[in-house]
């Protein structure tokens, strides 16, 4: 024969024990979408960085396919390109500064067809007062851009992500043979 008791000498241990496991649960339940939440946001910054980044990338192409236009004998629609002895001249930089991070704002262009900025500067050498042969050190030495010889170009290029998540800035040093 079982013995009941009665309710009213019952403690609670059981609800006790169940409540404290449901706040645990409940805990990793609102930790574990807190987490997702975050790798959402981290995700879909990578993907706007990407973004801008794939439009520096198609900005710096267009303004390379230009310049092998200009190097063909057409115009390519760019307008002049400086000679690096007027830029450094220009930007206040020193010679030997390739990645242009001595510039303060750069006379940006705006692409024909992409919109995005461009600067672009052609790496020439030339003659001081002195006579002493004035080049730039962002391309190999010894080769001459006269008309119809080896060109060398330093592009930079700059594009905002999407809603105008964040900048990216593309350079590349352009050579185009003759």
């Amino acid at each position: 024969m079982t013995i009941h008791k009665p309710f009213s000498r019952q403690r609670g241990a059981a609800l006790f024990v169940s409540l404290m496991f449901l706040i645990i649960l409940t805990l990793l339940g609102i930790s574990a979408a807190n987490v997702g939440i975050m790798q959402e946001r981290m995700a879909g910054n990578v993907r706007e960085t990407n973004e801008a980044f794939q439009l520096a990338e198609a900005t710096l192409r267009e303004i390379e396919q230009r310049l092998v236009e200009i190097g063909e004998g057409g115009s390519g629609g760019l307008g002049e390109i400086p000679v690096w002895a007027e830029a450094l001249d220009t930007l206040g930089i020193d010679r030997f500064d390739c990645t242009l991070t001595q510039a303060g704002n750069l006379p940006w262009n705006s692409a024909p067809t992409t919109g995005n900025d461009y600067y672009v500067v052609e790496l020439t050498d030339s003659i001081t007062a002195s006579g002493e042969v004035f080049g730039s050190a962002c391309r190999p030495l010894n080769e001459t851009t006269t008309a119809g010889l080896s060109r060398y170009y330093l592009v930079v290029v700059r594009a905002e992500g999407p809603a105008g998540t964040g900048e990216v800035v593309l350079q590349s040093i352009f050579y185009y043979p003759a």
